[in-house]
């Protein structure tokens, strides 16, 4: 091994997971290069946060009497046996410190006191906060990345893994200006991009949340963990398909077809009813209750349609629980690979506790950066590349943009396994194209496809 070898990480993806990652690897001596298809802090799902609620929600133990054997109950009663063992003990175990060293890192203010009970709790572990100033929620990790020495690479596409003697050597990427592949080098990488909420044509996250994670993965032949579990929210019929929060959701004057009818008791319930009554060809609107003020008004101008603030719905998809395997330290089935995030699959199984998607990224994004620390330093630097997995290039991405947005609505409605395999077999043989040019919407494209076939595929397992 070299002496004067200092070990390199790529780290694809410029959301909370992925700055968490980059920025205690850079303080432990690593030379870090994050890549970003925008601008770093701004293209993940946790840039979204505070612009989607009247607050950022942190959810933890704090209550006198709570604790994480509790918290883990909790955890493992939503999971319904779809978890990765182990994974969701060290949330349970952690959550509590890290919502704490969040509102430092992020400078959030707690808007109260004490926690407050969420709908589907037995105790109150939700802390409400904001930021303390009026800047982007992640600007200060950011801003401390770049104090350690993080390299940022916006503008530029993961779009596959080098390979070398069986363990990962760096990253494939495309550049904004031509196109032109991009061998990024290093002895570990980290998807850290995002979950597959992007795939489908309705979601909350931004449009590079596509299943990058996903598909990488798939390309190298790493193991994966139920993709297709996704959660879904009731949303405004309205680009950009606002959320009008748990409160004015819940207890709001439900209406199927003009005719009233009782509303549900938690959000799970109201997404499985509006996906019923949507693929019945129904139509479904609501007069928000309690808590329609604490939306942000720009959300309530977007959301509004009609007299007596009637407002249609429609599902989106927007949180991730299935995603790359991986075991309590991010480690994947590939040697040098982690993931993080809602990258990651497993942590929580079949339905997410609200307000944990902060907690769980920063989380895993430092355990990510410690197992990496000891396992690349025992095994030394990672030699040249001598193959590449990348997700194959396709052909007329209009297009496919359009049939995959059909396949993918009627997944979100709940079509069933029967439905979809002709929609499987389509989209696993769409037509490849040699090269594609810009990093736009043609490999933007060429990835959702990827991940989109790894969502359906598991998806007609079933249970």
């Amino acid at each position: 091994m070299p002496d004067a070898w200092t070990p390199r990480a790529i780290v694809v993806g410029s959301g909370l997971a992925g700055l968490t990652s980059a920025e205690r690897l850079a303080a432990a001596g690593w030379q870090v290069e994050v890549v970003s298809p925008g601008t770093p802090g701004h293209d993940g799902a946790s840039h979204r946060v505070h612009a989607l609620a009247p607050w950022v929600l942190l959810t933890a133990p704090f209550a006198p009497g709570d604790g994480p054997r509790r918290f883990l109950a909790d955890l493992e009663e939503r999971a319904g046996g779809l978890a990765r063992p182990g994974l969701a003990e060290v949330l349970a175990d952690d959550a509590h410190d890290v919502a704490l060293a969040l509102l430092a890192k992020l400078d959030l203010e707690p808007l109260g006191r004490e926690p407050v009970l969420l709908a589907g709790d037995g105790w109150p572990r939700g802390l409400r906060c904001r930021p303390r100033t009026h800047r982007p929620l992640l600007e200060p990790l950011v801003g401390s990345c770049r104090g350690v020495g993080v390299r940022f690479r916006p503008a530029t596409v993961a779009t596959g893994l080098l390979l070398a003697d069986g363990r990962v050597a760096g990253v494939a990427a495309r550049g904004e200006r031509n196109g032109s592949p991009l061998e990024l080098r290093g002895d570990a990488v980290v998807l850290a991009t995002g979950g597959v909420g992007g795939v489908f044509p309705r979601a909350t996250v931004p449009r590079w949340c596509c299943g990058t994670g996903v598909a990488l993965a798939a390309a190298a032949g790493v193991l994966l963990h139920r993709p297709d579990l996704v959660q879904r929210l009731p949303v405004a019929a309205r680009r950009p398909w606002p959320f009008l929060g748990t409160a004015a959701s819940l207890g709001g004057e439900l209406s199927v077809d003009g005719r009233q009818r009782a509303n549900c008791a938690d959000l799970a319930g109201l997404s499985a009813l509006l996906a019923a009554e949507l693929r019945a060809g129904h139509s479904v609107s609501l007069r928000p209750g309690r808590g329609w003020d604490e939306i942000p008004p720009v959300l309530q101008r977007l959301a509004l349609a009609g007299p007596g603030r009637e407002v249609p719905l429609t599902l989106a998809a927007h949180h991730g629980t299935g995603g790359v395997a991986i075991d309590a330290w991010g480690r994947t089935s590939l040697p040098g690979l982690y993931a993080c995030g809602e990258a990651a699959g497993g942590v929580q199984g079949a339905r997410r506790t609200m307000g944990t998607g902060l907690v769980e990224a920063c989380l895993f994004g430092g355990r990510v950066a410690a197992a990496a620390d000891r396992d690349v330093r025992r095994l030394g630097p990672a030699a040249a590349p001598d193959g590449v997995r990348e997700v194959r290039p396709i052909g007329r991405p209009e297009q496919l943009a359009g049939r995959l947005d059909e396949v993918l609505a009627d997944l979100l409605l709940g079509a069933g396994p029967e439905d979809l395999a002709g929609a499987l077999t389509e989209l696993d043989g769409w037509a490849e194209q040699p090269a594609l040019g810009g990093i736009g919407a043609s490999w933007r494209t060429a990835l959702r496809r990827s991940a989109a076939v790894e969502v359906l595929r598991a998806s007609g397992r079933g249970p």
